[in-house]
């Protein structure tokens, strides 16, 4: 293996998404290759930051609720939400509407 195909599969590595053999052949490759190890490294910890740094902010709980609410509401069937709380929704939606 090469170092464009280590590096191809270094993504499908680190998601543990490659077959048993082709896990052997990128780690003997990153083993040789110091370049390609660095690479590996940094990647690895570039997906823990990002996992960890997006996964800390939680939603309020009464957006979880509404949402969970409205999900779990048969099509047609009217919905009744806290009028503040459906304000901000359609602030968000017409705001997302904005930006496109």
């Amino acid at each position: 293996m090469n170092c464009v195909e280590a590096i191809a599969r270094l993504h499908l590595y680190i998601d543990r998404e490659l077959s048993a053999e082709e896990v052997i052949t990128v780690q003997q490759h990153l083993a040789r290759c110091s370049q390609c190890e660095s690479r590996f490294r940094f990647d690895e910890r570039l997906r823990r930051l990002i996992h960890e740094r997006c996964t800390i902010e939680r939603a309020p709980a009464r957006l979880r609720e509404a949402v969970m609410r409205i999900a779990q509401t048969p099509p047609g069937e009217p919905l009744e939400l806290d009028p503040e709380l459906e304000m901000e929704l359609r602030a968000d939606i017409a705001l997302e509407e904005f930006v496109e």
